[in-house]
């Protein structure tokens, strides 16, 4: 523990709970760390950590250095050609760029050795480079992959979950390594049943996180932590320079109002000479939040022009919130005639059935297991008298979508066709209020 997290006060403890088992490490009298278990907990997995703990640092003294570097090819074998083609296809997006990849572990090396776990050696034009020559990307990534190599092998059943920790990778590879890292792992995950979490500071990595698998921890000034999910990527980063060069930013809570504005201003051919920027950022509050910042801090340059545009349901309740926090900026404001993604399901296909709107979904979208099917399970569920944000009846509807490949993308594409196509006079206010601002 103390490793880990370095010197902690006398009354630190770490708790954590799993289907229904708890394990917490307190410091007992002696000012020890004390493990206090109760239940079963049945989990494995691996940390990678980003500057000094994890595989890849483990080995760094410079005696260990000079013995590996004068090893005896003989006592080198083979590595598996998944840790090859995965390091060459993710580095290099070639899986046969590295010609061969060796390998030793400290009981093949012999006593002579006094390194620890496995060393890895890649071959190349006839040169061979220790894993400590490695660029520091190969470095990390071979760890990485070896780790993921040995639980892949080692997942007797995938239903027991699995759990990997990887902190602030990026820190060693190009955005366009780092997109190919990500796609790699959601494969992993997919076929393993893994649970991976990053922690990170880039915009490319969070830039490909869906927002609902981003947790953003927030410090308050009394020093309280907050967990924001799901998040968007615009209010994690709160990289918005990162636009700047735009002519005009929307500020927006969802994937929802993305999709409608942006339909719109390609309906209605805002877009000629222009470069225009939605950026999703998750609640009203956030919004409001991040357009304050961007006033104070001249985020997005003095060239863009920024709007807000919230969900027409929380009108009072944003009004309420900037008049509570003394939020006063020349930043328009605007409304949305549509409520969140949640709350437009819930009232279209249950509170008030629009029957357009679930014949398109279901031709498109719901071909086995039906969305009248979901729905009625949501009613017997009993949940719904209670569930007023909708919740929990797109809970029901997304896990349907993700059984059968599909994602919340390809349900929005399809609402937003709806509102276009049917509900015209609230769509073309929209549009008069966009050609205003952009005029």
């Amino acid at each position: 523990m103390k490793d880990y997290f370095g010197t902690t006060e006398p009354d630190a403890y770490i708790t954590s709970e799993f289907a229904g088992a708890t394990r917490s490490w307190r410091k007992n009298l002696n000012g020890n760390w004390a493990q206090d278990a109760n239940g079963v907990m049945d989990l494995k997995g691996f940390y990678e950590g980003s500057l000094i703990f994890g595989n890849r640092f483990k080995n760094t003294s410079y005696e260990v250095l000079r013995q590996l570097d004068r090893i005896d090819g003989a006592r080198l074998s083979v590595a598996d050609d998944f840790i090859r083609n995965n390091l060459g296809g993710i580095l290099h997006n070639n899986p046969e760029f590295y010609e061969k990849l060796l390998r030793v572990n400290s009981k093949e090396a012999g006593p002579d050795f006094t390194f620890r776990g496995e060393i890895f050696y890649y071959e190349k034009g006839g040169r061979r480079v220790s894993q400590f020559h490695m660029s520091t990307g190969e470095n990390l990534l071979v760890s990485v992959l070896h780790s993921l190599h040995l639980r892949n092998m080692d997942r007797a059943s995938l239903n027991k979950p699995c759990i990997m920790f990887l902190d602030e990778i990026e820190l060693a590879l190009h955005p366009s390594s780092l997109k190919r890292l990500v796609g790699f792992l959601k494969e992993m995950a997919n076929e393993f049943n893994y649970a991976i979490y990053f922690s990170t500071h880039s915009i490319e990595l969070i830039g490909s996180i869906q927002p609902q698998n981003i947790f953003f921890l927030e410090r308050h000034s009394d020093g309280s932590l907050e967990v924001l999910n799901p998040c968007y990527p615009a209010y994690a980063t709160r990289i918005l320079y990162d636009h700047s060069g735009y002519d005009h930013v929307f500020l927006v809570e969802d994937d929802l109002a993305k999709e409608v504005i942006n339909r719109l201003l390609r309906r209605h051919s805002l877009l000629s000479s222009k470069l225009v920027h939605i950026l999703p950022c998750g609640g009203y509050t956030n919004v409001i939040e991040l357009a304050r910042e961007v006033v104070n801090s001249n985020l997005v340059g003095r060239i863009a022009t920024v709007s807000v545009i919230l969900d027409g349901d929380v009108q009072r309740e944003a009004e309420a919130y900037m008049l509570k926090h003394s939020i006063k900026n020349n930043i328009p404001l605007s409304f949305l005639p549509i409520e969140s993604l949640e709350k437009y399901l819930k009232a279209k296909l249950f509170d008030n059935v629009d029957h357009k709107l679930l014949r398109k979904l279901n031709d498109f979208l719901f071909h086995q297991v039906s969305l009248t099917e979901l729905i009625e399970t949501y009613r017997s569920s009993g949940g719904s008298a209670k569930d007023t944000g909708g919740k929990r009846l797109y809970k029901i509807i997304e896990e349907e979508l993700q059984r059968r490949k599909k994602s919340r993308a390809d349900l929005v594409e399809m609402i937003v066709d709806h509102l276009v196509e049917f509900e015209i006079e609230e769509m073309n206010r929209i549009a008069a209020y966009l050609k205003g601002r952009l005029s």
